[in-house]
């Protein structure tokens, strides 16, 4: 099964709204961030990879050739600098050996437990996955009806479910790409949804963690020195 992985972005946030390092191949706990997401998939036997890049696509180039053996295959496709993710997607297209596939993000780690979720995938009939992580809100939330009136509040003790960006899809996936200049979160997954005949799922994590910003670079790198297999419970 091959792994598609977003690495095409400019990481603004991360280096002071100007582009800088390229984000999956920043360090966090002694290696680059795209190495511990590789190592996730690896630890279930998943051993082809096809980086999306695009900004400085030769630093990626540089790392598939350096970490790439006989058991770890890591290409890279370029999907050209500034292309939504929807378009980079289906550039893909044709790098795909199989029907399913998996698709997450070069900048966060989770504990995505690969045969836990393809079971789930099978006793729930699901033809697609998307992994969520309830994220704890970090304010106070507001409960205000029409009127404006307050008639509740959830003091840091609200969570919501999010994107944690591990996905199991198939190449129907590509039938609602309309476009290389569609986002495939804004533009294409709403679209899948829409569909009533094509069933999503949703599968928990319980540890899910960004690097968009340095201050999250710093705490992922505090977690993953602390308990390092945190993302293989």
């Amino acid at each position: 099964m091959d792994c598609l992985i977003f690495c095409g972005g400019f990481g603004t946030r991360m280096n002071n709204g100007e582009p800088g390092q390229l984000k999956p191949l920043i360090k966090v706990a002694g290696k680059e961030i795209l190495r511990h997401i590789i190592s996730i998939y690896e630890n279930y036997g998943i051993g082809d990879f096809v980086l999306l890049g695009g900004y400085r696509i030769q630093d990626l180039i540089e790392f598939a050739l350096e970490y790439s053996h006989e058991s770890l295959r890591i290409r890279v496709l370029d999907t050209a600098e500034g292309t939504p993710t929807g378009g980079r997607l289906l550039m893909a297209k044709n790098e795909l050996k199989s029907d399913t596939f998996l698709l997450t993000y070069g900048d966060s780690l989770t504990n995505f437990n690969l045969d836990k979720c393809i079971a789930f995938k099978e006793k729930h009939k699901s033809d697609l996955i998307i992994s969520t992580f309830n994220k704890f809100i970090e304010y106070g939330i507001l409960d205000i009806d029409h009127e404006n009136r307050l008639s509740g509040i959830f003091e840091k003790t609200f969570a919501v479910p999010i994107n944690a960006g591990f996905y199991i899809l198939d190449k129907r996936i590509f039938s609602y790409i309309e476009s290389i200049e569609e986002s495939f979160e804004i533009d294409v997954l709403p679209r899948v949804i829409a569909d009533r005949d094509i069933v999503i799922s949703t599968f928990k994590v319980d540890f899910w963690h960004p690097m968009d910003t340095p201050n999250d670079q710093i705490k992922l790198n505090a977690i993953l020195e602390s308990n390092p297999d945190i993302i293989f419970n």
